[in-house]
Order: structure tokens, then C-alpha cells, then sequence
């Protein structure tokens, strides 16, 4: 290990929480017990959530979370404590050791110990500030502007209902570490969404709108919220009178949110390697490879200011960098901490995220998108499509990452005829198997960056930020 000072005095120094000579002594304690390596990693949050339904405010709830999570190996095994009470941190060094050798004595037959792939070990602050700390907007200000956001989207006797959230987050988190690490690091997320439900004698159409990123007040000042409004209503109100959608395998364009959900869930999830390592991922042993068209470049970027998954530095205390995922069409890397880098001989690339200070780190994306390609627009992406469909946006869907398939619900879509962006379309769904999609990727816009923010689910919830180009595929399977 290699010790490294950074100079935090550009940062600004910050209030700690964590007593830093009694809680080395007790990591120093948890090696005189027999732990090859120990950590306390504590996170402070400051929250805060608005919900207006109808115009109507439903619940204003700040808060303020603090949790600490000291994790132990020993014998080749975690030991995990997470806990709220600081203070009796030390008195749990002794049990996390003893359940981290519990835990190795029932380590299945021909199972390896865990080891750590060697990191950087630093001692500084980076704190990352907003150009207005979102901690100092009082409660008026967000009722103001959640709003503007109803006053559009509900102008039209075919809505029935309006729901606006508004919700914000200050993290601070601090690190220590047998080897020496003492990091501490801060920022700040904040977001705006709604959902708009319009129906017209029939069935309800619902239409899902989110905006917002890493960063302060500013982000929500930037934001045209009554355009924001206005496009959900549109969108909705355009729902009641979509028609089914066609089905078969079919040419496919996808909007930025759409590629973005593919790109995350069909790739990013199997990228993840300790999916690999279980022998859930179907990138299993691809590394170096080609798995899609010369035209496809994934990264993995929480360096991306702004994006809903940036974070300065990760959980295990990397400094975070871009990743290039696929290049040219060739698996290069794999998302992964401390734990799988070492179990595939490769450069930690600090993809351990945790959901909070009571949660330990799992490896997780950031913000992940496909990079631009050659075609201008939209519309020279349709012109030599004779039938097909667009589709945009996601409302959810399901991926099997060991199989490599994936089924999404667009939010809506139109029909493409003779090289024409025409009828709108309902209840259009995406399937289809993740390698094949990616070779059948023919097609890319310039400009890519980052769609709606969003939220993953992998045991613990995390911010993401997915996006890219607007993107056609060859032939997918509609219906």
C-alpha cells in the first residue's frame, strides 16, 4: 500500500462525526484479534419530501439519518455491524469478528477466501458544493414550484388526477480503515416528478415525468417545470387516443430514456462482476470479446456532475473514474469493488456503492449510457425504415441477467411508416435477448447524454443516471 495525502484546503474542511483516535484504536483492536482487514464507514444524511396530490399538499417530511457500518474479514469472511449508535462502535469489534469466523467455518467446499485487490490509501476531504445548497430552500419555495409543474399538466377537463414529489439529499459520508484510509466526502442530490392520469369515458392513461440530478436548487431553478407539466399532459391526453401497438419482430428506434433503461438493465446488470462471479451474468468469461456492432460504446460514469448517479468517491474509498464497458463493440470491463477485482485479477474501477451508512457496499452503475454515433437526427434514423415503431420512455420491465433477455413497457410510442414518424401507439413492450440486441444496434445519434433520473433496486435502492443517443435497432421483438 502506498500512502497518499491530498490537499482537501480547496474543499473546505467539514464537521466529523466519527472520533478518530478511539475509532482507530478500535480497528487497531480488530487486527490484534486476528482480522486481516476492518472498516467503519458512516454515513449523515439530511432529507427532505414534498408530495402535493391534485394541488394539495399530501406530506412535507424533513430529516436527518445518521448510520455506521463496520465491516471486518476475517478467515477469508466478512463480519458485517451496522448501527445508529456510533458511540458503541468499539464494543462490537470482538462479535464482528467472531461472526466473520463463523461465517468462514461454513464456507461451502471448494469456495476461495475473499481478498482485496490493492488500492491507493489516502487521508483527505472532497466535498462537492452545490451552487446553492439545497438545505437552505424553505418549504414555500418547493410548494411554489411543485405548482407551476400542476398548473399545466392539469389544464384539461381530461385529467383526473395530478401527483407532484419533490425530494432532496445532503450526504456526508467518512471513512476508516486498517490501512490507513480517512476520507471524508459530501454532496448533494435533489429531484422533482410527477405522474399525470387523464381518461375520456374509457380506461385511465397515466403519464410519469421526473427531472433533476447530483447538485443543489439550481438544478430544480433550471428546469422549465411548467414545460414539464405541459409535456405530461400532452403526453397523457395523446395516450387516450393511441392505438394498440403492432406485434412481431419489427425494425425498433428508441429514445434517449429507453435506450437508457436498456443500456442499464440488459448490459449494465450483467456488467456487474459480482454477478459474474456468481454465475448470474451473460458476460460470464466474455471479457475481450466482441458482443455488439463496431458502432457501441458503453461507459459507466459517476464523474458525470450533474447525472442522478455521480458520486465523488465510492464506498470502499476510490477515487471514481469513467468506465469504458464495451469499445468498439468489445467487452473491456466489468463494474467492480475491492472484492471481485481481486477474484478476476483485475483494476479495482470503484463501482461499490452502498444505499446508506446501515447498508455495506455491493457493486453498482452509476451513470451509464451508450456513446453518440454518426446520424444527425431522429428523423434520418427513421428514413429507411418501411415499418417499425418508436418508442420512448419505460415503465419498468423485467431482465434475467444469467439468460440475457430483457422485457421492457414503453411510456409511449408511435408507428413508423415509409421513413414517417406517424401514429401514436399504447401499451407497447420490448423484449428481446441482450447480445443479440446489441449486435442489431445499426444506428446512433450524436448527441448523447443523460435522460430521466432514476432509482436501482439490487437488495439495497440507489440513484442512477442512464441515457444516451437516440438509438435504432434492426429488429426487435414488439408487442
Amino acid at each position: 500500500m502506498v500512502i497518499q495525502s491530498q490537499n482537501a484546503s480547496d474543499h473546505g474542511r467539514s464537521t466529523k462525526f466519527l472520533d478518530r483516535t478511539r475509532m482507530n484504536n478500535a480497528l487497531e483492536q480488530a487486527m490484534d484479534f486476528g482480522a486481516t482487514y476492518a472498516e467503519i464507514r458512516l454515513m449523515a444524511e439530511t432529507t427532505s419530501s414534498v408530495r402535493l396530490k391534485d394541488g394539495q399538499l399530501e406530506h412535507a417530511i424533513p430529516g436527518q439519518e445518521i448510520g455506521a457500518t463496520l465491516r471486518i474479514l476475517a478467515d477469508g469472511a466478512w463480519g458485517v455491524h451496522s448501527t445508529t449508535d456510533i458511540s458503541n462502535i468499539p464494543n462490537e469489534i470482538e462479535s464482528t469478528v467472531k461472526l466473520a469466523r463463523a461465517v468462514a467455518a461454513r464456507r461451502p467446499s471448494g469456495s476461495k477466501p475473499i481478498q482485496l485487490a490493492e488500492i491507493p490509501v489516502l487521508q483527505d476531504e472532497i466535498h462537492w458544493r452545490p451552487k446553492k445548497d439545497v438545505r437552505n430552500t424553505d418549504l414555500q419555495t418547493k410548494l411554489d414550484m411543485l405548482q407551476s409543474i400542476h398548473a399545466t399538466a392539469n389544464d384539461d377537463d381530461r385529467i383526473i388526477s395530478v401527483a407532484c414529489g419533490w425530494s432532496d439529499e445532503h450526504l456526508h459520508t467518512e471513512l476508516l480503515t486498517t490501512e490507513g484510509m480517512d476520507r471524508t466526502w459530501s454532496f448533494q442530490r435533489s429531484m422533482v416528478n410527477g405522474m399525470v392520469t387523464a381518461r375520456d369515458g374509457g380506461d385511465p392513461v397515466s403519464y410519469r415525468m421526473r427531472h433533476g440530478g447530483e447538485g443543489g436548487l439550481e438544478l430544480i431553478e433550471a428546469c422549465d417545470l411548467g414545460g414539464l407539466g405541459e409535456h405530461a399532459r400532452i403526453s397523457a391526453l395523446r395516450l387516450l387516443k393511441a392505438n394498440r401497438a403492432p406485434s412481431g419482430k419489427l425494425p425498433l428506434i428508441a429514445d434517449r430514456d429507453l435506450t437508457g433503461v436498456y443500456i442499464h438493465e440488459a448490459l449494465g446488470h450483467p456488467c456487474e462482476a459480482d454477478l459474474v462471479a456468481a454465475g448470474d451474468s451473460c458476460l460470464d468469461g466474455k471479457l475481450g470479446q466482441k458482443i455488439g456492432n463496431d458502432i457501441v460504446t458503453v461507459v459507466d460514469d459517476p464523474t458525470m456532475r450533474g447525472g442522478y448517479g455521480a458520486y465523488p468517491i465510492d464506498d470502499e474509498g476510490l477515487d471514481v473514474r469513467q468506465k469504458t464497458l464495451i469499445k468498439n463493440g468489445i467487452l473491456t470491463d466489468y463494474l467492480n469493488h475491492r472484492e471481485t477485482a481481486h477474484h478476476f485479477g483485475i483494476e479495482p474501477n470503484a463501482g461499490a456503492r452502498a444505499q446508506d451508512g446501515l447498508h455495506h457496499p455491493l457493486v453498482r452503475m452509476s451513470n451509464t449510457m451508450i456513446m453518440g454515433g454518426s446520424y444527425t437526427d431522429i428523423d434520418e434514423l427513421a428514413e429507411d425504415i418501411q415499418y417499425g415503431v418508436y418508442a420512448c420512455g419505460s415503465r419498468g420491465g423485467q431482465v434475467d441477467t444469467g439468460r440475457g433477455s430483457f422485457q421492457f413497457a414503453a411510456q409511449e410510442a408511435y408507428l413508423i411508416e415509409n421513413g414517417e414518424i406517424t401514429t401514436p401507439l399504447r401499451d407497447v413492450s420490448v423484449s428481446g435477448l441482450t447480445l443479440q440486441i446489441l449486435n442489431d444496434v445499426d444506428g446512433l445519434t450524436k448527441d448523447a447524454k443523460l435522460a430521466s433520473p432514476g432509482f436501482c433496486g439490487k437488495g439495497q435502492t440507489v440513484p442512477v443516471g442512464d441515457g444516451g443517443p437516440i438509438m435504432r435497432i434492426r429488429e426487435a421483438l414488439v408487442g
